[in-house]
């Protein structure tokens, strides 16, 4: 199975945020970066989550009938996990071969 491209991966958790793609910090902000866009998805991956278990439990309490709109959430809030999952084993296994290049 190939692996797709980082471009591919932040295009595609882009799509499946529930608020759309966050905002660039603006390039003169040196600090907001790499730490901003990742509290920004780990909150987008959280608000997901909640989503997805709100619309479980309204299911089972019996306050919806609509199944697809429950089964969409639960499914939206998988994938934002494993593509989670994904990019934070794709950082360990860059860090692990940085770490072990000789200089």
């Amino acid at each position: 199975m190939a692996i797709p491209p980082p471009s591919s991966i932040t295009a595609q958790a882009a799509q499946w945020s529930l608020q759309g793609p966050a905002k660039a910090p603006a390039p003169s902000d040196p600090a907001g970066g790499f730490g901003s866009m990742l509290t920004n998805a780990v909150g987008d991956l959280e608000k997901t989550q909640e989503a997805a278990a709100v619309q479980s439990q309204a299911l089972a309490t019996g306050q919806t009938q609509d199944i697809s709109s429950v089964i969409t959430a639960v499914q939206e809030a998988s994938l934002s996990m494993q593509l989670a999952a994904q990019v934070r084993n794709k950082a360990v296994e860059a860090y692990t071969e940085i770490f072990h290049t000789q200089v």
